[in-house]
């Protein structure tokens, strides 16, 4: 049998990805807000039928729902002509992020059971990251399952023992709690969400105890960058809270694909 070549393969992870971006971008549009509305159901977002235009309301046929090239050739805008509303960017910009972190994946771990793992990790963080950024909530239905595919898949040895990535779970779990627990005493508010320990808790069982330290580094760094650039632009108030969790998902690739001793 020929092996596949990694041009080859590269390409059709990036196919891939944009598949799964698109559906991603309609997962984290809808699943916050009939969660925030009251709604139970997990799996109402996936029923609830096809895709519409959030103005006009009008459903977009499935020939104008081709991931990326859609969006491009409608140039950002309502197929339907008696409305010619805006389509957010978000839409292309989780596409070309899922590609291009699916094809990371395989071209850094090879068409295997690491690569999928890697694969699967990049999605939910994905998810997680824009629903925090957009909402400032991290959902337990992706930050759970997220924790235990490191935990299971780790008990294969796969990117760090179990052990390791047990001891990451507790202690990646228990730094921000205390961390929360200690500001609250001192300032007599909240500064993160319980989340936040969830997803740092999955990462530290993805990546062991010894990533923790440069995972809360990079993103407590990137956070304040993000914050001051976003005050000197004058696009944000310093006492406007900023999520957390999207920058842990940044530290958490960062370490995945860069290694936990980067720093």
């Amino acid at each position: 049998m020929q092996s596949i070549s990694t041009a080859e393969l590269l390409f059709y992870s990036a196919i891939l990805g944009l598949i799964v971006g698109s559906f991603l971008s309609m997962l984290t549009w809808r699943l916050p807000r009939l969660l925030l509305a009251g709604e139970e159901n997990w799996l109402k977002p996936i029923s609830v039928g096809g895709s519409k235009c959030p103005q006009c309301d009008s459903e977009i046929p499935w020939y104008k729902l081709i991931p990326l090239f859609s969006w491009v050739l409608s140039k950002g805008k309502c197929h339907n002509k008696n409305c010619d509303s805006t389509i957010s960017i978000r839409y292309p910009l989780i596409e070309i992020a899922t590609a291009s972190l699916t094809a990371l994946s395989m071209w850094k771990f090879g068409l295997n059971i690491e690569g999928i793992a890697a694969t699967l990790f990049s999605w939910i963080l994905i998810a997680i990251f824009i629903v925090d950024w957009e909402h400032q909530l991290i959902l337990d239905i992706f930050s759970l399952p997220l924790l235990w595919l490191g935990l299971l898949f780790n008990t294969q040895n796969l990117f760090i023992s179990p052990v390791d990535a047990i001891w990451g779970a507790a202690v990646g779990y228990l730094l921000l709690w205390l961390v929360y627990h200690l500001f609250k005493i001192f300032t007599g508010k909240e500064g993160m969400g319980y989340g936040d320990f969830k997803l740092l808790a999955a990462l530290g069982a993805w990546l062991g105890v010894l990533a923790l330290p440069q995972i809360i580094l990079i993103a407590a760094l990137s956070s304040i960058l993000i914050t001051l650039i976003g005050i000197a632009l004058k696009q944000r108030d310093k006492n406007t809270p900023m999520a957390f969790g999207p920058f842990l998902a940044i530290a958490g690739w960062i370490a995945l694909f860069a290694g936990p001793n980067l720093i």
